[in-house]
């Protein structure tokens, strides 16, 4: 059976854990509505 020194364990698992924010970001703005567009008046 192989170990993993430290090092190793925390590369592991700071990917790991970045991977999965990444994804529940990605699924939070796709399940969000589109934010209505500002409508700006130009004044000269």
């Amino acid at each position: 059976m192989f170990r993993l020194t430290k090092q190793e364990r925390f590369v592991l698992t700071t990917t790991l854990a970045l991977l999965l924010i990444g994804w529940a970001v990605k699924a939070y703005r796709t399940a969000q509505p589109d934010p209505a567009p500002v409508k700006q008046s130009i004044n000269p």
